[in-house]
């Protein structure tokens, strides 16, 4: 078992989309949508490589130590 020294971020997958995301520390989230059909121009941001995408900050919800280092566990 690895003693967790950072935050953990664990990120749900589901169909393509994140439904949530969990931290057992306060972290900063940044989602960058590449995935722009049929989204709204005003909701496109110009990357620093020139593409566009959405961006946008997600809370998270907030984990234990010992359920993030379960997590850690299983991605072993």
């Amino acid at each position: 078992m690895n003693a967790i020294q950072k935050c953990t971020v664990i990120v749900h997958l589901s169909g393509g989309t994140v439904p949530y995301i969990e931290s057992d520390g306060h972290v900063n989230v940044v989602i960058v949508d590449h995935d722009i059909e049929g989204v709204e121009e005003t909701d496109l941001k110009t990357l620093p490589d020139r593409s566009r995408a959405t961006v946008r900050q997600e809370e998270t919800a907030g984990v234990s130590r010992q359920s993030a280092q379960h997590w850690l566990d299983l991605a072993m």
